[in-house]
């Protein structure tokens, strides 16, 4: 049976990508512990080929909390 999705994808934003897919869980579970519902997109892609340079996973917010989730992830050491 396929998963129920609660949001459509394009009210998302990218908020953290990575040829590291632990490295955007690790951003994801960071960020949902602090109240943000969020979503990996293409993780098990990346895992399959490694660190092959074809498939980012990417971490993905509701589109209206983005600029909150950014500066999170910065305050945590995750981007720039």
């Amino acid at each position: 049976m396929a998963e129920q999705q609660d949001f459509a994808p394009d009210e998302l934003e990218e908020v953290f990508s990575s040829l590291d897919a632990t490295q955007v869980q690790m951003a994801r579970d960071l960020l949902s512990e602090a109240g943000f519902e969020c979503w990996v997109f293409d993780a098990e892609g990346s895992r399959m080929l490694g660190s092959t340079a074809a498939i980012v996973a990417r971490l993905m917010v509701h589109r209206d909390r983005a600029k909150a989730a950014h500066q999170s992830l910065r305050d945590l050491g995750f981007g720039e």
